[in-house]
């Protein structure tokens, strides 16, 4: 244990070399240290119930086995109220930063950011401020200016219980789109995949959450859980 080390850093990502690399460069951070990093869900929390931990980097999309990373999130502020959590992820959609920032994490660093950024934000986590990087700050500017635009015609979703009748309205060319982009992809891999254009892509996105009456990308995240099969499995 280092002797000038103040806080206590924990990982949780299913890909144990990210565990090992964050190992490695906190090595060399005076005030950072590694208290432990896990690759399931259930050895992070038997570690908490035992060890004080100031920070946890926590991936977003671990195995399918797993909670999803907003219920993650969710479990641990109710658990552990004063742990902060640093989200790092390769989904880097703005929708899910802010859906994740409602729910408390203290930050997000994509994982095409370089290691110092991580490092940058970790020192700020600690320090009680939130961490964006600046282009994440600029995203997210853009989606709610996006989001304002399809608030203009179409009124507040009070709950997502009908989203399930809904979804017949929707073709099987934007049920895959729709399907896509609750995984993760974006606009540009999407079209990639089904040798489509970004504009048709966009379109058939924007089409389907018109018929499904969700004014944004936050409140399609936001429903998710009542799109059962005929999406999250098609």
């Amino acid at each position: 244990m280092k002797q000038d080390a103040i806080w206590q850093v924990a990982v949780l990502d299913d890909h144990p070399l990210i565990g090992k690399a964050i190992q490695y460069r906190l090595a060399q951070e005076a005030l950072l240290e590694l208290a432990g990093a896990f690759s399931q869900r259930q050895q992070l929390m038997a570690f908490l119930q035992r060890h004080s931990v100031d920070v946890l980097v926590l991936d977003y999309m671990l195995g399918e086995d797993e909670l999803d990373g907003l219920q993650m999130v969710k479990q641990l502020r109710a658990r552990y109220p004063d742990l902060k959590i640093l989200i790092s992820s390769a989904v880097e959609k703005p929708a899910i930063v802010q859906l994740l920032l409602k729910a408390g994490v203290h930050g997000f660093v994509g994982k095409s950011e370089d290691q110092e950024v991580l490092i940058t934000a970790l020192h700020q986590v600690c320090r009680n401020k939130r961490f964006l990087t600046a282009d994440m700050l600029l995203e997210m500017d853009k989606f709610q200016e996006s989001d304002r635009e399809m608030h203009d015609y179409l009124l507040p979703r009070q709950t997502g219980e009908d989203i399930t009748l809904l979804l017949r309205n929707l073709s099987p060319r934007e049920i895959e789109v729709i399907r896509c982009y609750l995984d993760g992809l974006s606009i540009t891999q999407i079209a990639g995949k089904y040798a489509r254009s970004r504009k048709t892509i966009s379109g058939q996105k924007q089409t389907a959450l018109r018929k499904l009456g969700l004014r944004s990308d936050l409140e399609l995240f936001k429903y998710k859980e009542h799109f059962g099969e005929i999406v999250l499995h098609h």
